[in-house]
């Protein structure tokens, strides 16, 4: 199993010095992350999208991925997730065409619906509140042009039509690989397998995972796709310490206070208020056995991390581990998973493999 960075590129007080960084800062400290990941033998870097929200600043992916493709040779860049039924999937292609080529040919998308979609959509422009018809819509021509690059013609449906379309450039890679994002929704599942696609699972519960993962599995094959190619990934969010009882009520003060604020935020957007959803799941379940966010010494994340892999037979685990840390803290926890963590873990999945 391969290990991956990912982060949401949110903006929050340092919960070790106090101080909240600029945008510069932030972003600074985000590309200076990725670069670090490559050098530290970490497979690949992702970079959510948010827009319309000042708790964050990776409101345009594509251009920090390229700032982090000008100083790497190998991480692959990938999106966590793209927001693809707000955005022109022609746009889309075009941007993440050209930084593969850039990059040499590493860029995957993994696209989904978002969970604070509301605002972005409005401020976007996007009257359609229907995500996941527009994510089915969008992600038919994403392919489409990506596959060949040329458009002789296409309906019009939430985009004007197109006739005779050519899409520059074109991507290094033979097939730009595109994922798919799941949470707490088994149509994007069943819409990855039905279309032959990698999908990335998550949710609030390690169970879900398997859930999703396992169902996933079989629907690829039923649509006739080689069960060989039903790749699997996953992530979490990781707060890892030599001194566990410490870092564990530190991250409870942090989380507890930034929840809460989250939740009140979005209390006029109910169908978005995933910060609800998580304070009526507590914290104590999020951090337990089956919870999703890993808290602990380097020993107990490397354990959670293979029990993940028996249960999902993944391939790529992608690793939250900025929130509430400066570029201090950050590099601090990096190192640690880098020279502690992956080892146990590699170790452990190439077995379980072979």
């Amino acid at each position: 199993m391969e290990l991956g960075i990912n982060t949401l590129g949110g903006v929050s007080t340092d919960r070790h010095t106090g101080t909240t960084p600029t945008e510069h800062e932030r972003l600074t400290s985000i590309v200076a992350q990725g670069v670090l990941a490559e050098r530290l033998g970490f497979e690949a870097f992702s970079v959510g999208e948010h827009h319309g929200d000042p708790h964050f600043v990776t409101s345009a992916p594509p251009v920090i991925l390229a700032a982090i493709a000008a100083q790497t040779e190998r991480l692959r860049l990938m999106t966590g997730v793209t927001l693809l039924p707000l955005l022109d999937p022609v746009r889309v292609a075009e941007d993440y065409a050209t930084l593969d080529v850039i990059s040499g040919g590493r860029v995957e998308i993994v696209a989904g619906k978002g969970n604070f979609a509301n605002a972005s959509r409005l401020l976007i422009g996007v009257d359609d509140p229907d995500r996941g018809t527009l994510l089915r819509e969008h992600l038919d021509l994403l392919l489409e042009i990506l596959r060949t690059g040329h458009i002789p013609a296409w309906p019009a449906t939430s985009r004007p039509a197109l006739s005779d379309a050519h899409v520059t450039p074109r991507p290094v890679q033979p097939q730009l690989p595109v994922w798919l994002g799941a949470t707490r929704n088994v149509d994007s599942v069943e819409l990855a397998a039905s279309k032959g696609l990698p999908v990335l699972v998550a949710g609030f519960r390690a169970g879900t995972y398997a859930d999703f993962a396992d169902h996933y599995r079989e629907a690829f094959a039923a649509g006739g796709h080689d069960p060989a190619g039903a790749r699997v990934a996953s992530l979490s969010t990781v707060v890892v310490d030599h001194d566990e009882a410490r870092v564990r009520r530190e991250y409870r003060a942090y989380w507890e206070q930034t929840i809460n604020a989250a939740a009140q935020r979005n209390q006029g957007l109910r169908q978005d208020n995933r910060a609800q959803r998580l304070l009526d799941q507590g914290f104590d379940d999020l951090t337990g056995p089956e919870g999703q966010i890993l808290v602990g010494t380097p020993e107990y994340v490397a354990e959670r991390l293979i029990g993940m892999h028996q249960d999902l037979r993944h391939d790529l685990h992608f690793l939250q581990i900025d929130n509430g840390l400066g570029p201090a803290g950050t590099e601090e926890v990096m190192h640690l998973i880098a020279e502690e963590v992956a080892p146990l873990v590699r170790k452990e999945t190439a077995l379980s493999a072979a």
